[in-house]
């Protein structure tokens, strides 16, 4: 038996992490092939997030030698899941000794899975852990004029309908490189609807309304083709699950964790020296190291920032693709109640000014859905990131002016009257500041494909921001750029 074909066959890298069948692990070790692509450099990648870890593993299962940079002391990027060995931090304020009651994991980053046929829905189904679909069954409340309704009495209002209407058809969106504010007023709409708006657009998109390109997402729109449903792990955290299916690539000889990388010099034809800083046994030094090729994987708020210097520096079409591009703050904030009052079958609250998108986390999941997460993205997020855990009474008192006082009668507090609360601030994560890139209005999906577009068969690009199927801004979009750099990496070695 070719133990290398029936690999191929069943459609995983070598480092997938799963059980074998029974019939594949009991090929007998004599039978043990040669790497299928026979190369003798090495590959670094640069980031341990979402798109390096499967670069990473597709490259190794082809035998080609990989190296993964890190520059924080943990693996997963914008995949984060609250652990039991977690401590407070600049960026993650929360009380070790007074968690959520929640009975399901705390996903401080990516927490919901998009499109029930999408590449991290298929990633994830291969390792058998379950998840749900919340979306169809659950409903949704909107902030209109001071309280929170339903759909069925915001469809009767004319302002909401036509909102409604305006969002369902943006994918059709023609009328050239404004903001999606600016086009929200091109239509008509009513004040009373953009913070609604914002919610459905520029909050989830990463930003707001106000910096959002309206060009951009209406073409992403149309690019997607994974459905819109949206599911929940049941009870395995997303890190866990994301880290799991790469076990094979996130050991100590392939991973180099707190490892800055500040120069990537390729001038010379065959070797790509990287430089930079990485810590070792509490204290930082320099090093150095000659590799083959590169796959950069870091967000667009570092390359923005130019924390890499390229030499030869990027060539235009990336700087212009970047100018293009923002990556805004970006926080959530969990709320823990002794009791549901918004409605066991609310998924999200949807429009408020400082909480645009409250999302009720065990909906679909949990007997005992009591705890809230509130996203915030754009200069929203920026102003509330000044408040530090005073965050959290604004918030409550924004849910008190919809439900008269009730969330802040039913928060959770410690025994020291200590609001019970987790607040994970994106902008202040050093080595990523932010939650998503998003298109500027002069911005169009070309950006993204002129960003993710290899230079010289040497330094190769991934990461959502880079992605040109639809999906930037999702874990799917940042796979999708992993596998697309990965491939490339592979016809430069073989032709």
């Amino acid at each position: 038996m070719n133990r290398r074909k029936a690999l191929k066959n069943i459609g995983l890298g070598v480092s997938a992490g799963l059980v074998l069948p029974g019939w594949l692990s009991s090929c007998k070790k004599d039978e043990d092939p040669k790497p299928e692509i026979d190369y003798s450099g090495v590959v670094a990648i640069i980031g341990g997030g979402a798109a390096g870890l499967y670069a990473a593993d597709i490259l190794q299962a082809k035998g080609i030698s990989v190296k993964i940079y890190e520059a924080s002391d943990r693996l997963g990027g914008r995949v984060r899941s609250l652990s039991l060995f977690d401590k407070p931090t600049q960026s993650l304020l929360f009380d070790p000794e007074n968690l959520l009651s929640s009975d399901y994991p705390t996903d401080l980053g990516a927490d919901r899975i998009l499109g029930s046929d999408s590449v991290l829905a298929n990633l994830i189904s291969l390792q058998n852990i379950p998840f749900e679909e919340f979306s169809s069954g659950a409903s949704q409340l909107y902030a209109i004029d001071g309280a929170m309704v339903d759909e069925t009495k915001a469809q009767a209002d004319s302002d909401f309908a036509a909102a409604k209407a305006f969002f369902d058809n943006f994918h059709g969106y023609l009328g050239g490189n404004t903001t999606v504010a600016e086009a929200i007023q091109a239509a008509g709409l009513h004040e009373r609807m953009y913070d609604i708006l914002n919610a459905w657009l520029g909050n989830k998109w990463g930003s707001n309304n106000t910096r959002l390109g309206a060009t951009g997402v209406a073409e992403s729109l149309r690019l997607l083709t994974r459905d819109t449903k949206e599911l929940l792990l049941t009870r395995n955290p997303m890190q866990n699950a994301l880290l799991s299916r790469f076990s094979g690539v996130t050991g100590t000889t392939t991973v180099e964790l707190n490892t800055v990388i500040n120069t990537i010099d390729y001038r010379d034809g065959v070797t790509t020296t990287l430089t930079g800083t990485r810590v070792v046994n509490g204290a930082t030094e320099p090093f150095s190291v000659d590799v083959n090729k590169v796959i950069v994987t870091v967000p667009v708020s570092v390359l923005k920032a130019g924390d890499i210097s390229f030499v030869p520096a990027l060539p235009s079409a990336k700087t212009k693709a970047l100018s293009n591009m923002g990556m805004d703050a970006s926080m959530r904030v969990f709320l823990d109640f002794k009791q549901n009052f918004w409605g066991s079958s609310v998924d999200y609250l949807l429009g408020a000014s400082n909480g645009p998108e409250y999302f009720n986390t065990g909906i679909g999941r949990s007997a005992d859905a009591k705890t809230l997460s509130v996203t915030v993205n754009g200069p929203k997020a920026a102003e509330l990131s000044g408040l530090g855990k005073d965050v959290v009474p604004l918030l409550l008192s924004e849910l008190d002016s919809f439900y008269a006082g009730k969330a802040t009668h039913n928060v959770r507090v410690s025994a020291t009257g200590e609001k019970i609360a987790v607040i994970q601030d994106w902008s202040k994560e050093p080595y990523i500041r932010g939650g998503a890139s998003y298109l500027l209005p002069a911005g169009v999906n070309d950006d993204r494909i002129a960003l993710g577009a290899p230079i010289n068969n040497r330094i190769f690009f991934a990461g959502e921001a880079t992605d040109g199927t639809g999906d930037a801004g999702t874990v799917n979009g940042a796979l999708l750029s992993g596998e697309r750099a990965a491939q490339e990496v592979i016809t430069s070695i073989t032709g």
